[in-house]
């Protein structure tokens, strides 16, 4: 079992805050955003730009984190974060264990009815990596068969399921980016696929290697990514969805992309 790793955002309740609290007896909403936690779950395999990990793993920075700090802030809340793998995650949120991860989608969900999904947030471009000294993938399925791609364990990949079923494509799992960019470099598979935000996280770590790959200009995918909130969680989804909402109207969510190198569009 992986160790659950949490912290805490800061969370400041004046005398006058209180004293606000107290005089406001016709304001539920206010009053539970005092006193619920918004308990978000991310995936612990993630890497920059999506999350940001210190050397203890716990959360610190990333696209997700930035997002949800302005989305508590909007729902006057403390935020509280906890790391699980992916195949943890679903049933964590499920349970109720954790009220809310974003970054996710119903057709990435095995029981996808079990919580309830907000509106849309941030797009997921997945592409096809292959050695620089290789033919682009830019047609999908077609270029793909007969070859070996690494992908993330644990992820369904639509596009291609039929194929991977029959054997046309033969899939090779890992857990992490850097390590799929590693196996295709020695030659233990002839593709991958992965996120734009988890290829320049790679890139950004490691510039010198961006001239060994070359990367498709036609998505493999594209996800208009949403929250799962929890049926079991204190908040509702009509908060989440106006909170959410504001951000979007505000420039908030296109600025926290263009801080990572990514773009809403």
């Amino acid at each position: 079992m992986k160790r659950r790793r949490t912290i805490f955002g800061n969370a400041i309740y004046g005398l006058a805050g209180l004293a606000g609290l107290t005089l406001c007896g016709v304001c539920p909403l206010q009053a539970q955003a005092a006193e619920t936690l918004l308990r978000v779950a991310v995936y612990e395999n993630l890497d920059y730009p999506l999350n940001i990990f210190d050397k203890n793993h716990v959360l610190v920075g990333g696209l997700q984190k930035d997002f949800t700090d302005q989305l508590a802030k909007k729902l006057s809340t403390p935020v509280s974060y906890a790391a699980y793998s992916r195949r943890r995650i679903e049933s964590v949120v499920i349970q109720g264990d954790a009220d809310i991860m974003c970054y996710s989608s119903p057709g990435w969900f095995d029981l996808p009815k079990e919580v309830s999904w907000t509106v849309a947030t941030f797009p997921q471009v997945e592409r096809v990596v292959v050695m620089a000294d290789k033919t682009s993938v830019e047609m999908v399925p077609q270029q793909l068969e007969g070859k070996k791609v690494v992908l993330q364990l644990g992820y369904h990949y639509p596009q291609i399921a039929s194929q991977l079923t029959e054997g046309k494509i033969k899939r090779v799992d890992l857990t992490d980016v850097p390590g799929m960019f590693r196996l295709l470099a020695l030659g233990g598979a002839d593709a991958m696929v992965s996120s734009d935000g988890e290829i320049e996280g790679y890139f950004k770590n490691f510039p010198e290697k961006r001239s060994l790959y070359k990367v498709s200009k036609t998505p493999f995918s594209v996800v208009h990514t949403q929250c799962a909130l929890s049926h079991k969680s204190a908040w509702k989804l009509e908060q989440i969805n106006a909170a959410i909402q504001f951000l979007q109207e505000s420039g908030e969510m296109e600025r926290i992309m263009r801080k990572y190198g990514l773009s809403m569009r």
